[in-house]
């Protein structure tokens, strides 16, 4: 009998009245496992945390698989599995080790991560997650994605063709340039797009096997990373020009000439001079999203919807503030601007409602490199460069931080907020959660508002 390429092993199915052998590839399929298109042998379903059921392997398919004996001889529902870790998670003191246990088990992980999303998501993501990548060369232990470099260049598809499972409905993708608040950590970025589609799965129930992350390494201008003895990716300086935006449209094609057009891939931490155009460049042509333009946009504007419940405002009615001018700033504020336009106001009213500062301060016209989307908010006045001073001019009803600045928001600027505004709305989105422009307390206690936002 021919079982093709997955091998030639049986596997025991039970079935209530008599076992049935079949061949391994059924047995997953029955049992909802992903199976690995090579010929799998038993310790394979130990070593391959997509297969390993810890200790709830049955004895008979312990026996059938080939693992018998290389297991103690107690039995484990996933249910004992699950308080043990989450006994075993208690005990580590740093979230970086909690990180590192979770990588053993999938079935157990999402388990345990959709059933306490509050208190595995920091984990599982940010804050934790900007550590690990800060420290992936010294953690990486297995494949959680595929890395497709520069020097795969008219071999892309080839190189997507590795991948083992053949239904991936979702794509997350980074070149590591612009990792959360942290800047360019080139391949250590592979961290954001698998803490991302593991997300996806405990939060929006898409298969696992059906996420791929992929991280397109075209080198970092880090230099501490090329000279790190530890870093997993390529040692040059990044390539750009003619040769990586090639690079990026023979990627979009592999992907879409393996998995079809319908793959969702998500674009995730880029360089804001990249981004923008990636987004413009393939919107129409492929099923794609920028998540740190659009996504960031998405929840920001949901959450000053929300405040119109405490402040009685519409958008038109507010004075919009950004710190920060990158592709979440500027993702919110198109957004915003689409939601006043809808309220009655046209495009150039509100944008001048919106102001925004950079690292040079008050985007004003006139200055020199202002350039793409920066371009909108400018203002005709006379620059500025002390936030402070600058919330005492505009008198922002809104203040956005977007920056990556920690503690951005004194207790000056705070004030003065609350000077100005019944109910100011603050929000310091910058992540990791070290790099918030202030906390929620201190936004509290420094406009000296009720603690109960509702009251």
């Amino acid at each position: 009998m021919h079982l093709g390429a997955f091998g030639r092993t049986l596997a025991l199915c039970g079935t209530g009245k008599k076992d049935i052998l079949v061949p391994q590839r059924e047995y997953h399929e029955v049992n909802g496992d992903i199976p690995c298109p090579s010929m799998l042998q038993g310790i394979d379903h130990l070593r391959d945390p997509r297969l390993n059921k810890g200790l709830a392997f049955t004895l008979e398919e312990r026996q059938v698989l080939g693992i018998h004996g290389l297991q103690p001889a107690r039995f484990k529902t996933q249910e004992e599995q699950l308080e043990l870790c989450k006994i075993s998670i208690d005990r580590y003191k740093e979230d970086l080790n909690k990180y590192l246990y979770l990588d053993r088990n999938e079935r157990l992980f999402f388990r345990l991560l959709s059933e306490n999303v509050k208190n595995m998501m920091p984990i599982v993501y940010t804050p934790t997650v900007g550590l690990a990548c800060q420290k992936f060369g010294l953690i990486y232990r297995r494949p959680r994605g595929l890395f497709v470099t520069i020097n795969d260049r008219g071999h892309v598809f080839d190189v997507i063709k590795n991948w083992p499972e053949p239904d991936v409905r979702a794509i997350c993708v980074t070149d590591g340039e612009r990792i959360l608040g942290l800047g360019d950590l080139g391949a250590n970025g592979m961290g954001i797009p698998v803490g991302k589609l593991s997300l996806y799965t405990a939060l929006a129930g898409i298969k696992p096997h059906q996420c791929l992350p992929i991280l397109l390494d075209v080198g970092t201008n880090n230099r501490d990373l090329l000279e790190d003895p530890l870093y997993i990716g390529l040692r040059q300086e990044r390539v750009t020009g003619d040769a990586y935006d090639e690079f990026i449209d023979e990627f979009m094609r592999a992907v879409v000439k393996k998995y079809g057009q319908n793959v969702l891939i998500q674009f995730e931490d880029f360089g804001n001079h990249n981004a923008f155009r990636f987004l413009d460049k393939y919107r129409h042509s492929y099923c794609t999203f920028n998540d740190d333009i659009q996504g960031t946009a998405a929840v920001a504007v949901g959450g000053l919807y929300a405040s119109k419940r405490l402040t009685g405002k519409r958008f038109a009615d507010h004075q919009i503030l950004f710190v920060g001018a990158g592709e979440a700033a500027i993702g919110i504020a198109d957004l915003c601007v689409r939601a006043m336009i809808v309220e009655g106001c046209t495009l150039e009213e509100a944008r001048n409602k919106i102001w925004m500062v950079d690292i040079d301060g008050l985007l004003v016209k006139g200055r020199e490199h202002l350039e793409g989307h920066k371009a909108y908010y400018a203002k005709n006045v006379e620059p500025m460069n002390d936030l402070l001073e600058i919330v005492k001019t505009v008198k922002p009803s809104i203040l956005i931080g977007a920056s990556a600045q920690p503690g951005l928001f004194t207790r000056d600027i705070l004030a003065e907020m609350a000077e100005n505004n019944a109910k100011p709305i603050i929000f310091a989105l910058s992540n990791p959660t070290d790099r918030a422009e202030c906390t929620a307390a201190q936004a509290f206690e420094h406009t000296e508002v009720n603690l109960n936002p509702y009251f």
